[in-house]
């Protein structure tokens, strides 16, 4: 028996034997005209992967039709001839000339600290992958077909690999490379795979045919599993089909725990998020990110196309629809800004501040959502909000917006105003900032980051990027404390709100919505339903004593044991 760890990227316990993906040597030959091949292989590249994008459109594979339909826009951007071009000038080979290139521009990407650029580094190499393929004469690698259920085993998955996947075969999916925003990750979570990403050792652990089974939550991994750990294995399966089969019976409910009902909203960062939501019939929208609308454009989207896209949100819920304000810039630059670059944007210019010095742009985005708010129960909150002046000035615009569109005689409806807490001085300011606003919403994983001074997208700090630590903690209770005070709701709207441990002890502050990715709408449900208000308070009495995230886990994991 071999044991790995690895970061769990997909929920779900997979039990099954191996198939390898093997990496492939090649080298793409020198040719008479280098980017006259370049550029054809570019455009054969860019049609394949609009080809494999309609295909995963056809299969309802919404997220892997996304990643592809980027990647054959991204074959297509002169920057990739522009790279290849400048090494070749020096001499390079084609095929060294190719490899720098890649890696140059992945670099580039990967620098930028935001899971998004992140992403956007995986889309160059995986396109680049496939151009050298292309110039090589190669298959490109897509289309895997598996000779029958199995746990697929590889130093990395392309999108292109895994969209067209059949889920009644992939009992899993482990890698070597990827985290839990990769592709893999992605497109795994939307069919419903278990995966484990970062199995360092994987492929020098595993041979074709060998049974593995792995645990796509805590990353747990075993390879040729002896007896006791197998039969622990088929007992989480079994408790995990148990869970989903609960879970699929709150659909279109509400839960409470005694006398304290808890919204359970879904998170959207595009339409396709915003279709899942509705089918998963959360309640409402608790995170509508807007930057889809702002970035890989190369102008502001206008007061007409947000109005549209915001009114489309709120027709399709009774319940309020959180529509988080662009949060660009620093780490997330958007082209039509003449931004400089900045060597910690996530302490730098983005969000409320970015507004400051390009008003008419926030104004834009204000106005749209002063004409939507018609449509239904329209929350807007502020990203970023540090301090009480920044609110007062937030106030300012709004106002001046709603007098501006009244005097134009065009109809508005009313907001409720409220403010992300991923300050930390924004959570220990929390009665004075929720004296002006209408409610607060915690953003967990940057309060994270900021409270214990480690980058999440940082692998060499993981082990400090964790919300239950007390200290964050701490920061939602206070936060939660001062709603309770002054009267306003507090949500969370990180990725702890589906953790079921964090979860429970944020309804036990008197937190009362929890906002979540959409297939973890009714699941975080189900886990709800089983708390009681005494078991709340078993649980946070328990936990009290921890002195980091890990130990907070150890001391509920009883309470948890049967879920």
């Amino acid at each position: 028996m071999k044991q790995l760890q690895g970061v769990g990227a997909s929920g779900g316990i997979a039990i099954g034997p191996v198939v390898r993906l093997e990496d492939e040597e090649f080298v793409v030959d020198d040719v008479d005209n280098p980017i006259e091949a370049l550029t054809e292989s570019c455009k054969e590249v860019s049609l394949e992967l609009e080809v494999l994008g309609k295909a995963a459109t056809s299969m309802d594979r919404i997220d892997a039709a996304e990643v592809l339909g980027a990647q054959s826009m991204m074959a297509q951007d002169p920057m990739i001839v522009d790279a290849v071009q400048g090494h070749l000038d020096q001499g390079a080979s084609f095929d060294d000339a190719l490899t720098t290139s890649a890696s140059e521009l992945q670099a580039m990407l990967a620098s930028l600290p935001d899971p998004y650029l992140a992403a956007r580094a995986a889309d160059i190499g995986e396109v680049f992958d496939r151009v050298r393929r292309h110039l090589a004469g190669l298959p490109s690698g897509a289309g895997l077909v598996l000779p029958g259920p199995s746990v697929l085993c590889a130093e990395t998955l392309t999108a292109a690999q895994t969209a067209l996947l059949d889920p009644e075969l992939v009992l899993g999916l482990a890698t070597v490379d990827g985290g839990p925003t990769s592709h893999v990750a992605i497109i795994a979570r939307a069919m419903g795979v278990p995966a484990v990403v970062g199995l360092s050792q994987l492929m020098g652990s595993v041979a074709a045919g060998d049974t593995v089974v792995f645990d796509g939550v805590s990353g747990e991994f075993f390879a040729n599993p002896d007896p006791e750990v197998a039969a622990d294995f088929e007992q989480r399966a079994v408790t995990a089909a148990a869970n989903a089969a609960a879970a699929a019976k709150f659909k279109g409910t509400k839960v409470a725990v005694g006398d304290q009902s808890v919204m359970i909203a879904a998170n959207v960062a595009n339409e396709a998020d915003l279709e899942r939501a509705v089918a998963e019939a959360s309640d409402g929208v608790g995170l509508f990110r807007t930057e889809f609308l702002y970035l890989d454009r190369p102008a502001p989207p206008s007061e007409d196309a947000q109005f549209e896209v915001y009114s489309a949100a709120l027709k399709a819920f009774k319940e309020p629809v959180v529509v988080r304000t662009f949060d660009i810039g620093g780490d997330k630059p958007a082209s039509f800004l003449d931004l400089p670059t900045e060597e910690n944007p996530f302490l730098g210019v983005r969000g409320v501040r970015l507004y400051v010095q390009f008003p008419e742009l926030f104004q834009t985005q204000v106005r749209a959502l002063l004409r939507a708010a018609t449509a239904g129960d329209l929350w807007v909150m502020i990203p970023m909000i540090a301090t009480a002046s920044e609110v007062h000035w937030v106030r300012e615009q709004f106002d001046h917006c709603r007098t501006q569109l009244q005097s134009e005689g065009v109809e508005v409806g009313r907001i409720s105003l409220g403010a992300m807490v991923e300050v930390p001085s924004a959570a220990l300011l929390a009665d004075m900032l929720a004296q002006d606003l209408d409610f607060l919403s915690i953003g967990t994983n940057d309060l994270t980051q900021y409270a214990l001074a480690a980058d999440r997208t940082n692998g060499a700090v993981d082990h400090l990027s964790d919300p239950l630590h007390p200290a964050v903690l701490r920061l939602c209770e206070m936060t939660a404390s001062a709603g309770i005070k002054r009267g306003i709701p507090v949500s969370v709207c990180g990725l702890a709100a589906a953790d079921p441990i964090a979860a429970a002890l944020f309804v036990q502050m008197g937190i009362s919505k929890l906002s979540v990715a959409g297939p973890s709408v009714n699941p975080s449900k189900a886990a709800l339903d089983r708390q009681t208000p005494e078991s709340l308070t078993k649980l946070a009495s328990a936990v009290s004593p921890a002195t980091d995230g890990p130990e907070v886990r150890t001391l509920a994991a009883p309470f948890f044991s049967d879920s």
